[in-house]
């Protein structure tokens, strides 16, 4: 579940994002059943406490536990608890069935999902393929402003619901209560991988008639919220959640008897509150203190899908020349961006798509850096470098420090010759000129609402996307993603290579650096890792505490 939306851009109303990916990597597609075993392998028995002390580093409280709402990285992880969904992903972010299989049919339109006996809400109550027509069909309501609404739009009859037309999904049918038929307005390949998305879990329709559709996620604690396999025990507000085994999950059955959900924003004070032995484990350990941290036993760090970039305006002088957009990309060190601006918390990116994404291309170079090739592709435009016009880079303070504004403007005036103005901007006033195309030369992080390429190129970069920054436009890159989206397996892979590799040799993105996610999990802990989209926790049944 990726999408926190784009931590710097919050662009379908959040964003992760952070599509909600990690919600579906806590579901499972096992056959029900408890952990029957005193130990979780031959050598080590369990403790006698099965709690977990789990920090949430990065909020005071969550966000709405609507799924349908969630938009960034933090309540996710609670969400990945509550709910479950047709299908799930595995530790390498594949997509495998979780509560249905399915059938698609010849023409790649039609997907007929079997929903599973057993699967009920945590008040024991059976989710049916009519809990599902309802569930989707209320994301694109209008009056709910769902953040991750878009990812539905795929689906038949969706304009007739975002338009207020009607409440209800024409091309989703509950043939009964355990057949679900949904048909695509054309055949999409990442359909699939689209449904790891938190908008597309079902929610527990009584519940929200019950205490209404802005609040009733209010009232997770004591009730029957989600399919997942943990439920909420107690909400202490701006102070931890405790979650519980819910007795009616589908799946197996977790260890643990308690999860402590701790809330704590600072991610220094954090690490400082694990090594007083507060938390069972650590995550989101800031860049400063990475390096100190790789000491610590039980330090682990891995790729995330998500990526740094810059963008221009491409619509106005100078950047509506692709010269002058590479030009600017060959200034850039990214090696020394890496140390400097991440302290090696992200590794340079030549590419836009990152490492665990379908379609990563591991040997690309993309626009290297070439202070010497930056300073003579300028002069092909500007000649006499001191008449270049007036350029501010903007980007949101939250997501940039000045001093790393300050190292990429040092780049540009060492390789170009020329001043940068840095404007630097609260987050929610940048993400509104971002929207309505103010800035000139901005920054942002894209990290995947789902694990497809689709949802990095074909969404950001076409020409008829509202989520393209910069405005770029290719008819060669259109035609490639379009043909991409007829295709399936490598072929389709392939054919989004040759879109990206064009698309970063026009400078349409900038991209600067892929991040990594740091924690410490201790030896004694199992069933906790990282992976591309964050924190693991696999359907919970492997976790458990080891004596130590």
């Amino acid at each position: 579940m990726f999408s926190f939306r784009s931590p710097g851009r919050f662009r379908r109303a959040s964003s992760l994002l952070l599509s909600c990916l990690l919600l579906l990597t806590v579901v499972t597609a096992c056959s029900s059943g408890g952990s029957s075993g005193k130990t979780s392998n031959a050598q080590s028995p369990l403790a006698a406490e099965q709690v977990l002390k789990y920090p949430n580093v990065g909020i005071s409280d969550p966000a709405s536990l609507d799924p349908a709402l969630i938009a960034d990285e933090n309540t996710r992880l609670i969400a990945s608890m509550l709910y479950s969904g047709l299908v799930r992903l595995d530790k390498n972010l594949n997509v495998l069935p979780d509560q249905a299989t399915w059938d698609i049919s010849p023409d790649g339109k039609t997907y007929t999902f079997h929903l599973k006996s057993g699967v009920r809400f945590s008040d024991g109550s059976p989710v049916t393929a009519g809990d599902y027509l309802y569930s989707w069909s209320r994301a694109l309501w209008p009056e709910l402003q769902a953040p991750h609404a878009s990812l539905l739009e795929i689906i038949e009859g969706s304009e007739a619901v975002v338009t207020g037309k009607t409440k209800e999904l024409s091309g989703v049918r509950a043939l009964d209560a355990h057949t679900l038929q949904v048909t695509l307005v054309r055949p999409a390949p990442y359909f699939l991988s689209a449904l790891t998305n938190c908008v597309f879990m079902p929610v527990n329709k009584k519940l929200i008639e019950r205490y209404g559709q802005q609040n009733w996620s209010l009232h997770v604690a004591g009730e029957a919220v989600g399919t997942g396999p943990l439920r909420v025990k107690q909400w202490f507000h701006n102070v931890k959640m405790v979650f519980e085994p819910n007795p009616f999950y589908y799946g197996k059955k977790t260890q643990l008897k308690q999860v402590d959900m701790l809330f704590i924003n600072d991610p220094v004070v954090a690490l400082k509150a694990f090594r007083a032995g507060q938390y069972s484990f650590i995550w989101k350990i800031s860049q400063g203190d990475q390096n100190n941290a790789r000491v610590i036993k039980g330090f682990t760090s891995a790729s995330l899908a998500q990526t740094s970039l810059l963008f221009f305006d491409t619509t106005k002088p100078p950047f509506d020349n692709k010269a002058v957009r590479q030009a600017f990309a060959y200034a850039l060190d990214k090696q020394g961006l890496s140390a400097s601006m991440w302290k090696n918390a992200a590794i340079p990116a030549p590419t836009i798509v990152p490492p665990g994404i379908p379609g990563y291309q591991p040997d690309a170079t993309g626009i290297p850096y070439g202070p010497t090739k930056a300073k003579s592709l300028l002069q092909t435009v500007y000649p006499d470098v001191t008449k270049f016009p007036d350029v501010t880079f903007s980007y949101p303070s939250a997501q940039m420090t000045s001093g790393e504004a300050g190292t990429l403007r040092k780049m540009w005036r060492e390789a170009l010759g020329i001043n940068v103005e840095l404007r630097a901007m609260e987050t929610m006033a940048y993400n509104q000129e971002v929207r309505q195309h103010q800035v000139q030369l901005g920054f942002t992080q894209w990290r995947a609402d789902f694990p497809d390429p689709y949802d990095w190129l074909y969404t950001n970069l076409c020409s008829s996307s509202p989520m393209s920054e910069g405005l770029w436009k290719n008819a060669e890159f259109d035609r490639l993603v379009k043909e991409a989206e007829t295709r399936t397996g490598n072929e389709r892979l392939a054919l989004y290579q040759q879109a990206e590799r064009l698309a970063i040799e026009e400078a349409g993105w900038l991209p600067l650096g892929h991040h990594t996610q740091a924690a410490i999990i201790p030896s004694w802990l199992k069933g906790v890792s990282l992976n591309a989209a964050g924190l693991y926790f696999g359907d919970w049944s492997e976790v458990a505490l080891l004596q130590h």
